[in-house]
């Protein structure tokens, strides 16, 4: 095999396919090289003439019913994804109680998931331009199915919080090398429209969590009091459900082929020529009398590696080295000629998942607010009051005495919620079977009181006097003080809303990113993005804050439609998921610190948030210019 010298490089010319018949484009390059090689040579060091051939390749290959099969497995990887993010938000109420989580601790279950993601997209995507697509992104959702499964089995917060952390980091290995192995399945002309449909994946495992939250979890705080045994039975049974896109989509990739693309960078020619050929069987499977026009002699022949031979190395060398490759890695996206698209790139991603994921924080925890607001303006007060000879055995919620003497009064199987009683006096009173949620007893006297089978704790009685009164079988377990005032209706309209808007807004990105261009539509989309977010100022109520936010991710949607895509155009096969990855790690510890910085928006002005956002989007959408347009990139 004669191989092309150094000097005759600048000298080759390379043919634009688009003006060629399909399928003749090798034979042009042949017949333009006949003069200098005794065979047509594809030069490792050329990626254009790879990256032409490829185009021409999967062109005759067509698409069709192979590249749908791709679409919805890893479809369901994406929608892992997103669900890995949303299912904190119904298990919370649940977890806490049986976990006994203390307030700083329920805020570390989302971070601890996105600190997996950030570990997960910089390894895998280090890894799958290494070893290959498909076998990374098999690793992967293995890995987070597997953990996933496991977390609703723990028992502890600690080990919890492990597992979350290991499914975090295999989920956050799938978003850049989905993305990276679909589009090198897909031509030039419809790669955009293609990728931007697979993003309606996210939207989809939203709407999946939702609806499955709905049908299993416990809908309100009263029924996770009162019905424990059911509810730890059923948010365990939810984590298993959520994990099931997950293993589907891992059990689909055993019977997906490698990346042609990747093979042809490794220089496995003939492998990714079987591919080519499977992909036009499986497209024109309906059209017997078809046949592939590439064959093997039209090959991009590359150059002969030689294989080094094993050689016994102790452990420690073997580690170095594989940090070493993973630093040049790095390395590589950062230096020349990657440098200034990595640096734009990153400004983008950290600015748009700063302002995204902050706001999903912000609205949640705005809509609690409200509510919390309205339950406290329905308190009832009860002032000088003497109360004797009674009975309470129904719930007593938002109820607060101050003065009351409570004489020969029985309190008996019943909720307390949200109730105080401040310089009281109980004389001759029973407590029993009495559960309580957010209920203080402050500067109280209690003689001669029994309390049977309550969860009445220490912490419940504040500067009180109890002479005489005994505790029989005080609730063992947990002692947090659980708040009751909880409605799943609430987080599922919200969730189910903004996810569902984030369908019919990749649709309408797919229809807009290969005519305008990715950069265009990100710049478009980050531009009204931060242009909405002035009406923050005139949300008052749940229903305005619900029906925002599915503007807001209508909105966003493309812009991270074309975020995605032109990520993926990048780089070259050779650093493509390492890019997409280190920018996606990056962006998951930026949306940590979004999450973090929104959360203590919510007890001051709907100003700061609002110019928050406005600023972090608008200059994402201003740095999104910098970016040059790669619709007409070929992989």
């Amino acid at each position: 095999m004669t191989h092309i010298k150094l000097e005759n490089l600048e000298n080759m010319t390379l043919v634009n396919r688009e003006a060629l018949p399909a399928g003749s484009y090798t034979q042009e390059v042949r017949r333009q090289s006949d003069t200098e090689f005794t065979e047509m040579d594809y030069v490792d060091s050329d990626m254009s003439v790879l990256s032409q051939f490829h185009e021409d390749a999967i062109s005759q290959a067509g698409f069709g019913r192979f590249q749908w099969i791709v679409f919805m497995i890893l479809g369901l990887g994406l929608a892992a994804d997103s669900i890995e993010v949303l299912v904190i938000a119904y298990i919370l109420p649940s977890a806490e109680r049986e976990l006994c989580m203390e307030a700083s601790q329920k805020g570390w279950l989302v971070g601890i998931s996105f600190l997996g993601m950030m570990i997960g997209g910089l390894v895998w995507g280090i890894l799958a331009d290494k070893i290959g697509r498909r076998r990374t992104l098999l690793s992967a959702l293995s890995a987070n199915a597997i953990f996933a499964l496991i977390t609703a089995f723990m028992p502890t917060y600690g080990l919890f919080m492990l597992t979350r952390l290991c499914s975090g980091i295999g989920v956050g290995g799938s978003l850049p090398i989905v993305f990276t192995y679909y589009s090198e399945f897909l031509i030039r002309r419809h790669r955009g429209r293609h990728l931007s449909w697979l993003l309606i994946f996210w939207g989809v495992g939203g709407v999946f969590v939702a609806l499955m939250a709905w049908a299993i979890i416990p809908r309100t705080g009263f029924t996770i009091l009162l019905s424990e045994k059911l509810h730890f039975a059923s948010w365990r049974i939810f984590l298993v459900i959520c994990a099931l896109p997950a293993v589907i989509s891992s059990i689909g990739l055993f019977f997906l082929p490698e990346s042609p693309r990747f093979l042809l960078e490794k220089g496995r020619d003939g492998e990714a020529m079987v591919i080519y050929q499977n992909i036009f069987k499986t497209n024109h499977a309906h059209s017997p009398g078809s046949e592939y026009q590439l064959s093997d002699m039209e090959m991009p022949t590359r150059q002969l590696f030689t294989i080094p031979l094993p050689t016994r190395r102790g452990l420690l060398a073997e580690l170095i080295d594989a940090l070493d490759s993973f630093w040049n890695s790095l390395m590589q996206i950062v230096c020349r000629p990657y440098t200034r698209i990595t640096a734009v790139l990153l400004v983008v991603w950290v600015t748009t998942a700063f302002g995204f994921y902050g706001m999903s924080i912000w609205f949640p925890e705005y809509i609690k607010k409200i509510t919390v607001d309205e339950f406290r303006a329905r308190a009832s007060s009860e002032v000088n009051k003497t109360i004797h000879n009674t009975v309470f055995n129904n719930t007593m919620e938002n109820i607060h005495y101050y003065n009351t003497y409570f004489e020969n009064v029985r309190f008996e199987d019943m909720v307390l919620s949200h109730c105080t009683f401040t310089n009281c006096t109980f004389l001759n009173c029973t407590f029993s079977d009495v559960r309580s949620s957010k209920t203080f007893f402050r500067r109280t006297e209690f003689y001669s009181a029994y309390f049977y089978d309550t969860d009445f704790h220490e912490y419940r009685f504040q500067d009180c006097n109890l002479e005489n009164s005994h505790f029989i079988s005080t609730t063992a377990g947990c002692t947090i003080d659980f708040d009751i005032n909880y409605n799943l209706q609430t987080v599922f309209l919200e969730n189910l809303f903004a996810q569902m808007a984030i369908i019919p807004g990749n649709i309408l990105s797919s229809y807009v990113i290969d005519r305008l261009g990715r950069v265009k539509t990100m710049a478009s989309s980050l531009f009204l993005t931060s242009l909405s977010a002035f009406f923050i100022w005139f949300l008052d109520t749940k229903a305005s804050v619900i029906g925002f936010e599915a503007v807001f991710n209508f909105i966003s949607i493309s812009g991270w439609n074309a975020l995605d895509v032109i990520t993926t155009e990048s780089y070259c096969a050779t650093l493509r998921t390492t890019g997409y990855g280190f920018l996606s790690a990056i962006s998951r510890f930026s949306a940590i610190l979004g999450s973090l910085t929104f959360a203590n928006f919510i007890n001051i002005s709907k100003a700061v948030p609002m110019l928050t956002t406005a600023i972090v989007l608008f200059t994402g959408c201003l740095i999104a210019f910098k970016l040059p347009e790669t619709k007409d990139t070929l992989m």
